[in-house]
C-alpha cells in the first residue's frame, strides 16, 4: 500500500511537532552555541536573533536568557536595556538564585537608571558569590539613589567579605565611617 502525498506530509508535519516538544531544550542550546559562533565572527545582531529564538523556545533555559541579555547590554542600541532586563527576569523566575542572571538584571537595571532595582541585586549577587565587587556596586547604586546609609551599609559588606578590599575601604574612609 502506497501513502498519499498528504499524508506523508502529516506524517512528518506531526513527526517535527513531537521532536520540537521532546528536544526543546537540546534545539534551545544548538541555538545558543549556533548565536556564540555568530558572535565571535562579529555579528551581534544575528547572535541576539538566535539567542532570542532559543529564549522563546527554552523561556526557562538561563544560559539563553544570559546570553540574550549579555549581548542586549554590549550592544546598547535604544530599548536594549528594557529587553535585557525583561530576558533576565523571565529566567530568574525559574532559577531565582542565578548570579549571571542576577547581575545581568542589575546592569539592565543600572542602563535604565532604576537605581534601587539595581542595588538589590547586586547586593543579593555580593551574598550568593561572596564577591565585594558586587557589594560595592550595590553601593554605587544607593549613592545613586540619594541613599547614603545604604551605600555604607554595602560598602561594608565588600569588606566584610574581604577585609583587603581597598575600594570599598577608600570609600567607607572618605565617608567617615
Amino acid at each position: 500500500m502506497t501513502i498519499s502525498p498528504p499524508r506523508r506530509f502529516c506524517v512528518a508535519l506531526a513527526s517535527l511537532a513531537c521532536a520540537a516538544v521532546l528536544f526543546r531544550a537540546n534545539v534551545a542550546s544548538s541555538l545558543v552555541t549556533r548565536g556564540d559562533d555568530v558572535l565571535r565572527a562579529g555579528d551581534a545582531g544575528g547572535a541576539i536573533r538566535y539567542y532570542g529564538r532559543a529564549v522563546r523556545l527554552d523561556p526557562n533555559s538561563p544560559v539563553a536568557a544570559d546570553r540574550l541579555a549579555f549581548a542586549l547590554l554590549t550592544r546598547r542600541h535604544a530599548g536594549d536595556a528594557a529587553r535585557a532586563h525583561d530576558a533576565a527576569d523571565g529566567a530568574l523566575s525559574s532559577a531565582p538564585r542565578n548570579l549571571t542572571l542576577l547581575v545581568d538584571r542589575a546592569f539592565a537595571s543600572e542602563q535604565l537608571r532604576r537605581w534601587r532595582e539595581a542595588e538589590r541585586d547586586f547586593a543579593a549577587a555580593a551574598s550568593l558569590a561572596r564577591d565585594p565587587r558586587y557589594a560595592h556596586l550595590a553601593a554605587q547604586m544607593a549613592r545613586h539613589a540619594g541613599d547614603r546609609d545604604a551605600e555604607r551599609t554595602h560598602l561594608k559588606a565588600a569588606v566584610a567579605i574581604d577585609a583587603t578590599y581597598a575600594p570599598a575601604r577608600a570609600l567607607l574612609a572618605r565617608l567617615g565611617t
